[in-house]
């Protein structure tokens, strides 16, 4: 059920130098005078350990001849105060780098999560109904703040790696053209066991995506505020943890193969360097008995080590941390090179919507081979309510996103007036519709702002708030600590929650708070007792005398409200007509009918 297998693709070097680019233009977009002056400054303290090996061999050479009364005092506090300038330099570099480096690191998280969720806005709600868009979305959002920088951090350390290697290994040369070699020699082991098990980390994690979120959707349940009551009556608390806790013993088994692997060849790597290390000081050791080589020289060589090893492995490490970071960096762009649908784009639509009708409408999704809709057609105008009536799965909600221009059909045509839907742009055409969904939203916020987002350009339309809320029946609203401010849901310090039928009041009201021409009701009751059922019944009536209403509902206490009744199976149309004459047909709608009556007989 939850199994998902993840293909890697490799990339070509074109494609691997284009994401590069890409990674690089981010950066700098994000904030060029931070950019540059990490990059300045990464750079200009990249040549300081060179000048501190030298101006150290310097000191200690004088020191060594001052033993002998060769050198006076104040020649070695000369050198002392350009060592310590050296130093005072270095913490001043490293302090605007590092600032330099953490405001850059906070405009690129601000602008990459910007970009995130700015694709999110513009993904089709097909889309949002595909695993693999979250895989994507969730691999993307879950690096947003590191692994871009990541990339220009490494590059501009690889340029200082650079830097600083030749300066310091001209004066490693200088103690025998066999010293440097060896030194950069013994770095490789250990990089090369860095950079195999970083690729092999990244692909687990990769492979891991899917059955993360599972495990992490698991536990949700298990704290859940909205669900804690079925869990607790139905006890299936140690089901959910034995299912979290085989996810996570499923990860443990690959991380420690990882861990165990990725130890032993660093013991081995590090072995292997050890004796490279012993090998270079042997020599020099031997040149050093001979007086080949002077005090200062030897302080050259034992820090110049440390030095290169430590540059090798930047080195070294940076292009493969580099090569991570861009395969991280794919998962971005994989999702922000998803297909878009433009709400925007196509005509504008003018003035009230005076029709719908379906003509030969089918729909299938993306990646599959059957329709969920097949040659539906009917008309609804206005002043009529038209009802949807079928079991689920039968269609009824893909018409209504199909209705809602949230789908396009994939065959037939959707007109309004008269007029093919396909040439407006879907968000003009949806400023003239108002819905409820079943699954409507309970937006953590305060109970004015859950019904003014309806029309966000009104949010302070306070009368408007106010009648749509007595329009839907929310005189609970009246008793809440701050009325319409007060903060909804436990999400938030302060909240106050409602209940599912409250919560399905504020939603209606949201409906009726837009001034649309097309209303629709998905399960608008669903939540509600009866004789908030019967109000909401009577103010349903109300709205349907100069507006296109469509009613998707299983009591029909309710679909009797329509003028025309539509009956699904199957993603077909196989009866539609009147309450009345569908009971004359004795067809499915009867049989339904009679079903629900039964049950208050």
């Amino acid at each position: 059920m939850f199994s998902a297998p993840q293909t890697d693709e490799p990339l070509t070097l074109r494609e691997r130098l284009r994401d590069l680019r890409a990674t690089l233009s981010l950066v700098w977009h994000a904030s060029p005078a931070h950019s540059a002056t990490y990059v300045l400054t990464s750079l200009a303290g990249s040549a300081l350990p060179a000048a501190n090996l030298y101006v150290g061999k310097l000191l200690l050479d004088e020191v060594a001849r001052a033993a002998q009364g060769t050198v006076t005092y104040r020649a070695l506090l000369t050198l002392l105060a350009v060592q310590v300038s050296l130093v005072v330099l270095g913490n001043l570099i490293s302090t605007v780098q590092n600032a330099a480096q953490q405001l850059l690191g906070d405009s690129l998280q601000h602008a990459v999560s910007r970009r995130i969720l700015g694709k999110a806005s513009t993904l089709s709600v097909e889309a949002f109904e595909n695993a693999d868009t979250y895989d994507r979305l969730q691999q993307a959002w879950r690096e947003v703040g590191s692994r871009p920088l990541g990339v220009a951090t490494q590059l501009v350390t690889l340029a200082g790696a650079v830097v600083t290697l030749g300066s310091v290994g001209a004066l490693l040369t200088t103690l025998g053209p066999w010293v440097l070699p060896l030194v950069i020699l013994a770095s490789v082991p250990a990089v090369i066991v860095s950079n195999r098990f970083g690729v092999e980390g990244y692909r687990m994690l990769r492979r891991q995506t899917h059955d993360a979120r599972v495990q992490n959707y698991l536990g949700s349940l298990l704290t859940s505020d909205t669900l804690v009551k079925e869990v607790r009556l139905f006890g299936f608390e140690g089901y959910l943890m034995d299912r979290w806790r085989a996810y996570y013993l499923g990860f443990r088994t690959q991380l420690v193969t990882l861990v165990r692997r990725r130890s032993a060849w660093g013991f081995a790597a590090g072995l292997l360097s050890a004796l490279l290390i012993g090998l270079a000081s042997a020599l020099i050791l031997r040149r050093a008995a001979s007086g080949q080589i002077s005090v200062g020289d030897f302080s050259v060589f034992v820090l110049g080590i440390t030095q290169v090893q430590g540059t090798v492995s930047s080195l070294l490490n940076g292009f493969s941390a580099i090569y991570q970071n861009l395969l991280y960096m794919r998962n971005l762009f994989a999702f922000l090179e998803l297909p878009t649908r433009d709400l925007d784009a196509g005509e504008t639509w003018q003035g009230r919507i005076e029709s719908i009708e379906f003509r030969d409408v089918s729909f299938r999704y993306p990646l599959t081979d059957r329709d969920v809709l097949r040659d539906v057609n009917f008309t609804v105008r206005r002043g009529e309510a038209l009802a949807l009536v079928g079991e689920n799965g039968a269609g009824k909600t893909t018409i209504v996103k199909l209705l809602t221009l949230l789908f396009a059909p994939t065959g037939g045509q959707i007109l309004l007036n008269g007029q093919d839907a396909a040439r407006f742009s879907p968000r003009s055409v949806q400023r003239e519709m108002s819905i409820i969904f079943q699954d409507f939203g309970q937006y953590q916020m305060s109970a004015r702002d859950n019904v003014a987002l309806a029309e966000v350009g009104r949010l302070d339309d306070i009368g408007g708030v106010q009648d749509a809320t007595r329009q839907a029946g929310a005189a609970f609203i009246e008793s809440l600590p701050q009325g319409l401010e007060t903060p909804l849901g436990r999400l938030f310090q302060g909240g106050r929650q409602l209940s599912g039928g409250q919560w399905q009041r504020l939603a209606l009201a949201r409906l009726y708070f837009r001034d649309a021409s097309v209303l629709v009701f998905d399960e608008p009751t669903a939540a509600l007792d009866a004789r908030a059922e019967f109000d909401t019944i009577q103010a349903l009536r109300e709205q349907t005398h100069d507006r296109i209403t469509l009613l998707i509902s299983h009591r029909f206490s309710t679909v009797r409200l329509a003028d025309q009744i539509i009956v699904l199976s199957g993603g077909e149309i196989v009866e539609a007509g009147s309450h009345d004459a569908l009971l004359a047909l004795h067809g499915r709608y009867a049989t339904l009918y009679d079903l629900q009556a039964r049950g208050y007989s």
